[in-house]
């Protein structure tokens, strides 16, 4: 009579994998898009190797490998013409897209102006990100820190040359404590009349 012996199967050996979130870039108010906080996107493990050996891969070039992952948003927010309409709080802004959202996106250096969120003044702000689909609505919204935090908001318009599109949120009301509903932060939604699209 044979007698046989059950054996354990072997198993096989996990191979761990590798995501490669290589930056490149400033954090830095002063510095590139003045953003201090950024979405990385992973690449292909070639580029980091590449790179790492001198082989002739460039940091610009593994830059445009993540940006055709990203999507660039140009974002303008226009302070009103009121009395006391200025902020000096800290402003953040969340983009929400048919897919996903940007997460909390402060608005740390503005383009145009030195001393950002001022009366009747227009500041322009750079906001990149992963592909979050169609824009639907923002929230924007400050801390309430600082010496003069309360804040009137006319409108925010987001242009994304990537998708050819540019939006308009009208706001037209006060971020502030002691004025209006004293809400600090709204959720606004684009005015379809305002929409312009072009040619990405």
């Amino acid at each position: 009579r044979l007698l046989t012996s059950k054996r354990a199967p072997r198993e096989e050996p996990v191979v761990p994998i590798l995501y490669y979130f290589p930056c490149q870039r400033w954090l830095a108010v002063e510095e590139d898009d003045g953003q201090v906080a950024r979405e990385l996107v992973p690449v292909d493990e070639a580029f980091v190797k590449k790179d790492s050996e001198n082989d002739g891969q460039s940091p610009a070039t593994l830059g445009l490998e993540q940006k055709a992952k990203s999507t660039t948003y140009a974002v303008k927010v226009k302070t009103g013409d009121k009395k006391n309409a200025g902020t000096d709080a800290n402003v953040f802004i969340i983009l929400y897209g048919s897919k996903d959202d940007t997460g909390i996106v402060s608005l740390k250096a503005s383009k145009i102006n030195k001393n950002k969120f001022e009366r009747g003044k227009v500041d322009e702000f750079t906001v990149e990100s992963v592909d979050i689909g169609d824009l639907k609505k923002i929230k924007i919204g400050h801390d309430n820190k600082g010496n003069s935090t309360g804040w009137f908001l006319e409108w925010v318009e987001i242009d994304a040359p990537s998708l050819g599109q540019c939006l308009k949120f009208p706001c037209g009301r006060w971020l502030d404590k002691s004025e209006d509903d004293g809400a600090t932060e709204r959720i606004i939604f684009p005015a379809e009349l305002q929409t312009v699209e072009y040619i990405p």
